[in-house]
């Protein structure tokens, strides 16, 4: 079986052109809606899409491979998570706030208010094709701003799907959300014409949408690269732990930037945890298109490459692989693989994998694995597995991380009260959260003069000594 060709979709400079024009026009008129009407028009939009389940589940199966249940909870599940709290919480947090004042302008009213930025440029991975895409456009959207969506070549179906079932619903201005299908070019077209762009891919590249949203002062949010470390302490819960390694590092087939890439155990529950491990992946089940099975297949075909080559980087220095095979080369389809007695000069402990590989490595104390977990560049997500929960946070709060959990693995997203984003080389901004929606607006602080309606203020011209003096007093100067 062959896996899904890249679109071969380009946007040509005046397809762009156009469809920018009508995003720029749409974002206008959505600007001045209030926050309530957004709010009923999107929770109405989400309930028509949610009604095409059938149909959404179906074509992101087709383009990942990925099983249908975690279509279902990955993907759908977790969007319609986001979309509850964003909606709950939309009027508080964006709507007017009262500034406080200081007495001497008892006769005024100062508040700020958030303005949306305008357009939205938003560069989406494929791992995640619904999820990703439409919960950043259904935030920027909710804060006022049109959308232009750059989706992965390898996942364009998916955005096409959605830009088409959002126009049928007649529900938003035409254009609010526009797709841009294409590779590099319709990327950069998207930075250009946007007011900000949010990006979620490697670091190589959002180190180059940085320098181009830096070069036009265009603000941007980057969510890049994860190397997640599991860190087992002898008196965590192993068959918790083992269970929680297995999914974590296994689900989408390992593609999940906050997924377990690396796990650090201690010395005395080392070969214990080994033990809990493998029957657990053995017993995995794996199809190419993921039906009735635990596994689907890869989606970017230079990753079958590059996780061998890592694969076989650990057994020259001495590792035990098991598993990991190619069973399908066409159909990007490789065997889960453990490495076990994982050290440091791997590849596979430093670099980035994103796919169905778990390597463990045997610690002596749990600050050794924080220390190396910490030396690394990349700061996405972690967790810490213990008992001693006071111990556990302790630890997390050492991490230099964006998200950590504490016998949790990585369920940060399906939280929209949580801001989402890395440290390090691992991201610049946050999703989610007030600070996500926030994000997609700027600030505008307004005072308003309310009386005496005919006389100047007492600082205005003309000065005089005694109006200075009086004034300084009025301040609690000396």
């Amino acid at each position: 079986m062959s896996a899904p060709a890249a679109s071969t979709l380009e946007t040509s400079s005046a397809d762009f052109a156009a469809k920018a024009a009508v995003a720029r026009r749409a974002a206008e008129t959505w600007r001045r809606t209030t926050v309530a009407q957004r709010v009923t028009t999107l929770r109405a939009l989400w309930k028509a899409l949610a009604a095409k389940r059938e149909e959404i589940r179906a074509v992101v199966h087709e383009e990942t491979g990925k099983p249908l249940i975690e279509v279902d909870l990955m993907e759908l599940g977790a969007a319609g998570l986001l979309v509850d709290w964003m909606t709950a919480a939309a009027p508080r947090v964006l709507g007017e706030k009262a500034a406080s004042k200081p007495w001497s302008l008892f006769n005024k009213r100062a508040y700020e208010r958030r303005v949306p930025r305008g357009v939205i440029g938003l560069i989406t991975p494929w791992n995640m094709p619904f999820l990703i895409p439409f919960g950043d456009a259904f935030a920027a959207m909710l804060a006022g701003n049109a959308v232009l969506l750059k989706p992965s070549e390898w996942t364009t179906k998916t955005a096409l799907w959605l830009e088409k079932a959002v126009a049928a619903t007649s529900l938003l201005p035409t254009g609010l959300l526009t797709v841009i299908p294409g590779r590099g070019p319709a990327g950069e077209a998207v930075i250009d014409a946007s007011d900000m762009t949010v990006f979620t891919g490697s670091t190589k590249t959002g180190r180059a949408v940085a320098v181009r949203a830096a070069g036009q002062l265009k603000p941007v949010i980057l969510e890049l690269g994860g190397k997640h470390p599991m860190i087992v302490l002898a008196d965590a819960s192993l068959e918790r732990a083992a269970a929680a390694a297995v999914w974590a590092g296994f689900s989408n087939a390992g593609q999940v930037c906050v997924g377990v890439e690396r796990v650090f155990v201690e010395g005395e529950a080392y070969e214990r945890f080994i033990e809990l491990v493998r029957p657990r992946v053995a017993a995995l089940r794996q199809k190419c298109d993921g039906r009735d099975a635990d596994i689907g297949r890869l989606v970017f075909p230079p990753l079958l490459d590059r996780i061998q080559e890592q694969l076989e980087d650990a057994r020259k220095k001495g590792a035990r692989v098991i598993g990991g095979e190619v069973l399908d080369r066409a159909g990007l389809l490789m065997a889960p693989a453990l490495v076990l007695d994982a050290r440091m000069d791997m590849k596979v402990m430093t670099e980035e994998c994103f796919g169905p590989v778990l390597p463990i490595m045997k610690i002596s104390r749990a600050e050794e694995a924080v220390a190396l977990a910490n030396a690394g560049a990349e700061g996405l997500a972690a967790s810490v597995w213990t008992t001693d929960l006071v111990k556990g946070e302790k630890l997390a709060a050492a991490l230099e991380v964006g998200l950590v959990g504490v016998n949790e693995p990585s369920s940060h997203y399906a939280y929209g009260s949580l801001p989402f984003g890395g440290m390090k080389q691992s991201g610049l901004g946050r999703r989610h959260g007030e600070e996500g929606l926030l994000a997609f607006t700027q600030s505008q602080s307004i005072v308003v003069h309310e009386w005496p309606d005919d006389s100047a203020d007492l600082w205005w011209f003309p000065y005089s000594d005694r109006k200075a003096g009086f004034l300084r007093r009025l301040m609690g100067l000396p």
